[in-house]
């Protein structure tokens, strides 16, 4: 596995490689960082990720979507999940995405409130 990470300047539309995380001395673990060009954050999106073409502006909109809701693509599952369920393929439409982010969300609220009640419910059985 590598030692570098993509971090990404939505501003510029580029992608730089870097360290994961750098130490120092004084301040611990270096986890935000600044585009060399603009001096925006940069976001740290793992070392599988493959930036679009700068020229591209969809599909740079698309990963800032991405970045906006957690998606990062630290290890290769988390990259074939993003690919194969968020992205569902090269030609995704923005609204698409947000769309399929949304039903994300909402399932994974469902699925909680879900094992909440089954807890609950356990719970009960064994103190009656």
């Amino acid at each position: 596995m590598s030692l570098y990470t993509h971090w990404t300047c939505f501003n510029c539309r580029k992608s730089f490689r870097g360290l994961s995380t750098s130490k120092s001395k004084t301040e611990g673990l270096i986890t935000k960082r600044k585009c060399p060009e603009c001096r925006e954050e940069l976001y740290n999106f793992g070392i599988y990720f493959q930036p679009p073409r700068r020229q591209a502006k969809k599909a740079w909109a698309i990963i800032e979507l991405l970045a906006k809701n957690g998606y990062r693509f630290q290890t290769e599952g988390s990259t074939v999940y993003i690919n194969t369920f968020i992205l569902a393929g090269n030609k995704s439409r923005y609204e698409d995405v947000r769309q399929r982010i949304e039903f994300e969300k909402q399932s994974q609220t469902d699925n909680q409130i879900k094992a909440k009640i089954d807890f609950y419910k356990q719970e009960k059985r064994l103190r009656y």
